[in-house]
């Protein structure tokens, strides 16, 4: 799977139509997504300054009445800070993306969202219901 993705390296490894999982250290089947969410972490961790043990993938959350998984949640200071969503690079970020994070924000209240299909990324802050539009990823030394 060869996807043009705006992520430097270092780049997950694959192997064998699996991408490996640098929070849960196993292998995972490769798909459009992970390679984003895998790329993303890798991007946060060695450019941005996050610590691993600060991020957590695929957890569930209870969104209404029913029950989500989030792609990454990125945790400073013991809060939860960051929500971000990863789509397929053949998935326009656009409203539809967005109110999916900001549903599954209602549960977690973070400050900062980031929206990404691996080539196009988005963050924003969020406080008081009040949106604002990010120029960049806050690294974790400049978080807000």
């Amino acid at each position: 799977m060869d996807l043009k993705l705006d992520f430097p390296e270092p780049y997950p490894k694959i192997k064998n139509k699996q991408i490996w999982d640098e929070l849960g250290k196993r292998w995972l089947i490769l798909s459009p997504e992970e390679q984003v969410r895998q790329h993303l972490i890798l991007y946060l961790h060695h450019h941005l300054g996050y610590p691993m043990e600060t991020m957590v993938s695929e957890k569930r959350i209870k969104v209404a009445r029913t029950y989500k998984r989030f792609d990454l949640l990125v945790y400073k200071k013991a809060q939860a800070f960051m929500l971000c969503e990863c789509k397929a690079p053949h998935i326009p970020v656009n409203q539809n993306v967005l109110n999916q994070a900001a549903r599954y924000n209602m549960a977690l209240n973070v400050p900062v969202l980031l929206l990404t299909n691996g080539v196009a990324h988005y963050s924003l802050h969020v406080k008081d219901k009040q949106v604002h539009w990010l120029n960049e990823i806050p690294s974790y030394e400049s978080a807000l």
